[in-house]
C-alpha cells in the first residue's frame, strides 16, 4: 500500500516508515507542497495527515481539501496531540467537512498505528474509537460546529471576544447591539456545555454558573466563559480557511 504522510516533522514520518514497514511511505512537510507532489507522484491508497504545522498558515483542512479536490480516492486518517489547544474545533470542522475515515493519536503505539492504517486502506472500520465523538457531533442536527457559530456575524462576535473583555467594546466592534451580544453569549454558553459534556477535559475546572435570579449577573458570566473559549479557539475563529468551508456550509443550508 501506497501511504503518504504530511506532517512538518520529518521525524514523525521516518517514524512511520518504521512502523509501516512492508508499504511504501511518502512524505511532505507542508499542505501547500500537496498539489506538486500529487501532480507526480503515483495514487495513494491512503494518507496520514496532520492537524496543525509550526511554519504554516495551512492546516489540516488545507491538506484534507487538496486530497478531496485533486486525490479524491486517497482515504485520510487525521494525526494530532492531544496537548493541541485549538485541536477540538479543527476536528469538528474536520469530521464535519471531511469525514477523515480515522483519527490516529500521536502517543499511540507501533500496534495500533500499524492497525489503524492497514485497516483504513483495505476498506474496513477503524479498530480506534478516537474518532466516534467527533462523528457523533458531526451527525447532530444541527451540527455541533453549527451550535458554536451558524452564521457570519456569530463568526465576527467570536473574532471580537478574542480581542476585547468589555460588553460594550465587543458589542461596537462585532456591528451589533449589546442586547444581541448577550443573546449571544446565552446561547453559546449553552453549546459550550455541549461540548463540555461530548469532549470533558478531567483537568478543566468548572466553568463559571450564572446566576438565573440575577440577569446582570448571568449575563457577566456568560460573557467570561464565551471570552475564555474564543480566546483558547482564537487561531481557528481567525482561519480564513474555516471561514471559507463555514461560509460554504451557510450558502448550502
Amino acid at each position: 500500500m501506497r501511504i503518504l504522510v504530511i506532517d512538518d516533522y520529518l521525524n514523525v514520518e521516518m517514524a512511520l516508515r518504521g512502523i509501516l514497514d512492508g508499504h511504501t511511505v511518502a512524505g511532505v512537510r507542508d499542505p501547500a507542497a500537496l498539489p506538486r507532489m500529487l501532480a507526480y507522484e503515483e495514487p495513494f491508497e491512503a494518507a496520514i495527515v496532520d492537524l496543525r504545522y509550526v511554519q504554516s498558515a495551512a492546516t489540516g483542512l488545507t491538506a484534507l481539501a487538496t486530497l478531496r479536490q485533486l486525490s479524491p480516492g486517497t482515504k485520510t486518517i487525521i494525526s494530532t496531540t492531544d496537548e493541541e489547544e485549538n485541536r477540538l474545533l479543527y476536528l469538528l470542522a474536520a469530521f464535519q467537512f471531511f469525514d477523515p475515515k480515522a483519527l490516529l493519536a500521536k502517543r499511540a503505539d507501533a500496534f495500533v498505528t500499524r492497525a489503524v492504517v492497514e485497516a483504513i486502506g483495505r476498506g474496513d472500520p477503524s479498530p480506534s474509537p478516537d474518532a466516534d465523538p467527533f462523528r457523533r457531533a458531526a451527525a447532530m442536527r444541527p451540527p455541533l460546529l453549527d451550535q458554536l457559530v451558524h452564521n457570519r456575524t456569530e463568526l465576527g462576535i467570536w473574532q471580537e471576544l478574542a480581542r476585547f473583555d468589555k460588553r460594550l467594546q465587543i458589542a461596537s466592534a462585532a456591528h451589533v447591539h449589546p442586547r444581541t451580544l448577550d443573546a449571544f453569549t446565552a446561547a453559546k454558553g449553552a453549546a459550550i456545555d455541549v461540548v463540555a459534556a461530548h469532549f470533558p477535559r478531567p483537568a478543566r475546572g468548572p466553568e463559571p454558573l450564572a446566576d438565573a435570579a440575577e440577569p446582570a449577573a448571568a449575563h457577566g458570566a456568560n460573557l467570561i466563559r464565551v471570552i475564555h473559549f474564543a480566546r483558547t479557539h482564537e487561531q481557528f475563529f481567525a482561519d480564513q480557511e474555516v471561514a471559507g468551508l463555514l461560509e460554504a456550509s451557510w450558502r448550502a443550508r
